[in-house]
C-alpha cells in the first residue's frame, strides 16, 4: 500500500504550525508500539542504521521493531524516520543543508526523526559520511543508556527494560572534531604468527572493534591525508636536486647511508615550490573538499646544518631536553622548530587561499618555536610527542599540556597525534584519569581532530583506558570519573569492585613510574615495541595476587546476574593472561634468556593453548601481542608457521 499521503500532508501542517514536542512511546510492555520508517531507497548509511536500532531496542526490550519503506503502510501509530526521506524533508529537515556528519534528532507527538548528512560507501568505513548513523548513536547513548564497553556482545551494555520512550527534543548535532580516529591496531604482523591469531579469529576481532569504533563515531567530515611526506624523495629526486636535502656535518647531501632515513632541507624556497606544484599536479580541478597540502617531515630529526636552516633557528628553551631520557635519540640534539614553523608557513603562503599545510611537531621540533613567528589556521600541526608516555610526573604532565598551548598559541590548529596507546604490551597498565586530563586540555585549547596510534586492543586489561579515549570523542567534556563510572556500572553488583580493581592497577601503575623509565632504559625496551622484554620486571608473579582476589570479590557480588558475572570473568581472562605472559617474559626475554630449546618450546606451546582457547573472546589483540613478543623474545623456528597450523 502506497504511503499514508493525508497523514503526511496532516504531520507537516502540525510542524509548520509549531506543534508542540513531546515523548513518544515505541515499545510499551514489551509490545511494539511504533516502526522504523526509511526511503524506498535509502543510502546503505540509513539502512545500517536502521538495523542498529532494531538490534539494541530488541537488546532492551526483547521486541523487535519492524523496518518499512516509506512506501508503505505499517498501520502503526508511531512512526521513527531513519535517514533522508519525503516525510523528513516535509517535517523541515534538508539534509543537504545540514554540515558534514551533522544530524537532526527531534521527537514530536507526531513521530521520530533522525536524519543527516550521509555519504554513499559502506558505513563502517572511516571515510564514509554518517550523520544518521551517528543521530541513531545518540539516541541510543541519551535515552536507552547504551555503553559500548568493548567491541562484541558481552561489551555492549544495554540496560533492559519493558517500556522504550524517545524523550522529546528538537536539537541539531554536529561533531566537535572533524577527525576522530583510534587507528585500528589491525596490521601488527609478525615473524612468529603462531603467536597471533588464527585467521577466522583475527576476521572476528577485527570485525567487531570496527564495529565499536562506528559505535563511537570514529570518521572524519572530509578526506585528509598526511603523514611522513618525503621518505621516497631521496630516490627519486637525490640525483637532480641534492639541494632539497639535509646537508650532513660531513658536508655530503641526503642520506649519510645507502637506504637510511633524511630530513629535508626546510629553508630550500625551490622544494617549498615543488611541495605546492605537486600536490596541485593531483587534486582534482573540481575538487569540492578542503585541500590539505603534506609537509609533516620523514620519520627522523631535523639533522639539516646548512647555513640557511641553522639561521632559521630559534633559542633553544632552558627545558628543551629535561624530560627525555638520556638513551634518547633526542640526546645531543639541536632545537630546529623555528625552521619547521618557517617552513610551513612558506609552503602556506604559496598555496591556494583555500588550501592547509600538515606539519608535525616531533623529535626536535616538538616545543614551539621560540622567534615569536606567527603562523594561521590554514596550517594545521600534529602533536606528535616522542617521549611524554604515561604515568607522568606532575612536572612532565604540565610541561607536556605547555607544549599543546605554546603552539596553539602561534595561531596554528593543532590535532592530538600521540604514540602513547601503544604503550603496556597487554599488561593491566592504567593511565585514563591523566589521558583524560591532556585530552581535556586539548579541547579547551582548540583541539581540531585527532589521530592516536594505535588501539592495540587489550580490552580485558586496559579497558579504562580504551573506554576513556573512545567516550571522550562523544562527551569530550564528560570528566575521567563520569566516563569511568558508565563503564564500571556495566558490572552492575559487581561495579563497586571493579571499580577497586582498576583503581588498584591505575595506582600500581603511577607508583612504577621511576621504575618503568630505569628498567626500559636498562633492558634497552622499547616502550612501543619491545615491552615483553621488561613484562616479568614490571609485573612479578607476587603483584597478581591482590588484584586475583578482587576479581573474585567481584564474581561473588555479581551473584547470579549472568551478565555481569560474564564480564567479570572477561577481566580475569584477561589477567590470567598477562600473568602468563610475564612469566614466559621472564623465561624468555632477549635481555636476560638463558632458556633451552626445551624449555622455549614448553613456555611458548602453554601460552599458545591459552590463546588458542580464548582468541575469540575478545580480551586482547594477539596479533599486536605476537608483533611486540618477536622484538622481545628470545623463540623458536617452529612459531614462524601460520597459527592455523601450529601443532
Amino acid at each position: 500500500m502506497k504511503f499514508d499521503a493525508v497523514r503526511a500532508c496532516s504531520l507537516a501542517l502540525g510542524l509548520l504550525l509549531g506543534l508542540a514536542h513531546a515523548d513518544v512511546t515505541l515499545v510499551s510492555e514489551s509490545r511494539p508500539q511504533a516502526v522504523i520508517v526509511i526511503a524506498d531507497k535509502p543510502t546503505r548509511v540509513a539502512r545500517y542504521a536502521a538495523e542498529e536500532l532494531v538490534r539494541h531496542v530488541e537488546k532492551a526490550s526483547g521486541v523487535k521493531l519492524g523496518i518499512h519503506a516509506e512506501s508503505e503502510d505499517s498501520g502503526a501509530l508511531q512512526r521513527i524516520y531513519i535517514g533522508d526521506s519525503a516525510a523528513v524533508r516535509k517535517a523541515g529537515i534538508n539534509v543537504e543543508k545540514l554540515g558534514a556528519e551533522t544530524f537532526a534528532l527531534r521527537v514530536t507527538k507526531e513521530a521520530v526523526f533522525i536524519a543527516g548528512q550521509d555519504g554513499g560507501g559502506e558505513p563502517l568505513e572511516a571515510d564514509t559520511m554518517a550523520g544518521t548513523l551517528w543521530g541513531v548513536y545518540e539516541w541510543l547513548d541519551r535515552d536507552l543508556g547504551v555503553r559500548w564497553l568493548w567491541p562484541g556482545e558481552l561489551g555492549t551494555h544495554v540496560p533492559k527494560t519493558q517500556t522504550v520512550v524517545a524523550k522529546k527534543c528538537d536539537d541539531t548535532v554536529a561533531p566537535r572534531l572533524f577527525q576522530r580516529r583510534l587507528r585500528a591496531g589491525s596490521g601488527f604482523e609478525s615473524e612468529h604468527p603462531a603467536l597471533g591469531f588464527t585467521k577466522e579469529a583475527a576476521k572476528q576481532f577485527s570485525e567487531e572493534q570496527g564495529i565499536y569504533l562506528r559505535r563511537h563515531r570514529m570518521g572524519r567530515s572530509f578526506p585528509v591525508s598526511y603523514g611522513h611526506a618525503f621518505t621516497d624523495w631521496w630516490e627519486k629526486d637525490g640525483k637532480e636536486h641534492p639541494e632539497w636535502f639535509q646537508l650532513l656535518e660531513s658536508g655530503k647531501r641526503g642520506p649519510n647511508k645507502k637506504g637510511g632515513r633524511f630530513s629535508m632541507c626546510v629553508s630550500n624556497p625551490e622544494l617549498q615550490r615543488e611541495i605546492v606544484a605537486r600536490w596541485k599536479a593531483k587534486r582534482p580541478a573540481d575538487a569540492t573538499t578542503p585541500g590539505f597540502i603534506n609537509a609533516c617531515e620523514n620519520d627522523i630529526l631535523g639533522l639539516c646544518a646548512c647555513e640557511k636552516c641553522r639561521a632559521l633557528d630559534g633559542t633553544a628553551p632552558a627545558d628543551y631536553l629535561k624530560f627525555y631520557p638520556a638513551t634518547s635519540k633526542m640526546a645531543g640534539s639541536r632545537f630546529v622548530s623555528d625552521r619547521y614553523a618557517r617552513f610551513w608557513l612558506g609552503i602556506q603562503q604559496q598555496a591556494p587561499a583555500d588550501a592547509t599545510v600538515i606539519g608535525y611537531a616531533y623529535f626536535n621540533y616538538f616545543q614551539a618555536p621560540t622567534s615569536g613567528i606567527k603562523l594561521n589556521e590554514n596550517i594545521l600541526i600534529g602533536y606528535c610527542p616522542s617521549a611524554g608516555w604515561f604515568p607522568r610526573s606532575d612536572e612532565e604532565h604540565a610541561w607536556m599540556k605547555q607544549q599543546w598551548a605554546d603552539w596553539r598559541a602561534t595561531g596554528a590548529r593543532l590535532f592530538m597525534r600521540t604514540n602513547h596507546l601503544l604503550d603496556g604490551y597487554c599488561m593491566p597498565f592504567i593511565f585514563a584519569h591523566q589521558f583524560a586530563d591532556e585530552f581535556h586540555h586539548a579541547v579547551e585549547k582548540g583541539m581540531v581532530a585527532t589521530d592516536f596510534d594505535s588501539l592495540t586492543g587489550h580490552w580485558a586489561t586496559q579497558g579504562p583506558n580504551l573506554y576513556t579515549a573512545a567516550r571522550l570523542h562523544v562527551r569530550p567534556e564528560a570528566s575521567a570519573d563520569a566516563v569511568l563510572s558508565e563503564y564500571y556500572a556495566a558490572f552492575g553488583k559487581a561495579a563497586k569492585a571493579v571499580e577497586s580493581y582498576f583503581k588498584h592497577w591505575e595506582g600500581y601503575t603511577t607508583d612504577s613510574r621511576e621504575k618503568i623509565g630505569q628498567t626500559m632504559e636498562s633492558l634497552q625496551a622499547s616502550r612501543w615495541r619491545s615491552w615483553a622484554k621488561a613484562a616479568h620486571v614490571l609485573y612479578p608473579p607476587e603483584c597478581f595476587t591482590p588484584a586475583e582476589k578482587i576479581l573474585e570479590e567481584a564474581v561473588r557480588a555479581a551473584g547470579s546476574d549472568a551478565e555481569a558475572a560474564a564480564r567479570v570473568k572477561f577481566l580475569q581472562l584477561g589477567l590470567e593472561h598477562a600473568r602468563l605472559c610475564a612469566r614466559v617474559s621472564a623465561q624468555l626475554s632477549l635481555a636476560t634468556s638463558t632458556a633451552t630449546k626445551e624449555e622455549i618450546k614448553k613456555a611458548v606451546d602453554e601460552l599458545i593453548a591459552f590463546r588458542r582457547a580464548n582468541e575469540r573472546s575478545g580480551i586482547g589483540n594477539f596479533n599486536h601481542l605476537a608483533w611486540v613478543e618477536d622484538l622481545s623474545w628470545k623463540l623458536s623456528e617452529e612459531t614462524r608457521k601460520a597459527p592455523d597450523l601450529y601443532p
